[in-house]
């Protein structure tokens, strides 16, 4: 696929205490202008036992969803959960990931999203030097808190 691309950080967390996910996206496709930030936070209803992994899957797809809407062709994202890659092929949802129906629905996503955009994953290691993923792991944490 042609056109623009992006660069993508992403990462999500999750408050035990309020049942609230934070997510936090820095997307940045344009040299000439500074990255667009996107921090959310979410009341999960139910699945507080994957709230963690909800909120990484919902960051990536918001990502997505955004670039998509800016028409953007080609993403690479920046993640810390391996979970992020992996859980975006169906094959990879095994009996016991059922349980969370998020996993299944993430899968789909992508796999609908791949037929307009060329996506990409890059793990980075968390809490590490990477600097970039360090901002979005504090913008994350700052969306969970009320």
């Amino acid at each position: 696929m042609g056109g623009q691309s992006a660069i993508i950080y992403i990462d999500g967390s999750y408050n035990h205490a309020t049942n609230i996910i934070g997510c936090a996206i820095l997307l940045s496709y344009r040299t000439e202008k500074k990255p667009q930030r996107i921090v959310f936070r979410k009341q999960l209803k139910s699945q507080g036992k994957y709230g963690s992994n909800i909120a990484e899957l919902t960051a990536a797809k918001t990502a997505i969803k955004a670039a998509i809407s800016q028409g953007i062709k080609q993403v690479n994202i920046h993640h810390d959960w391996i979970g992020i890659e992996y859980f975006s092929h169906k094959a990879n949802i095994k009996g016991r990931h059922k349980e969370c129906s998020e996993f299944s629905r993430y899968a789909q996503y992508i796999e609908n999203a791949r037929e307009s955009i060329d996506i990409k994953f890059v793990k980075v290691k968390a809490h590490s030097s990477d600097s970039i993923n360090n901002l979005v792991d504090k913008m994350a944490r700052s969306g969970a808190v009320i």
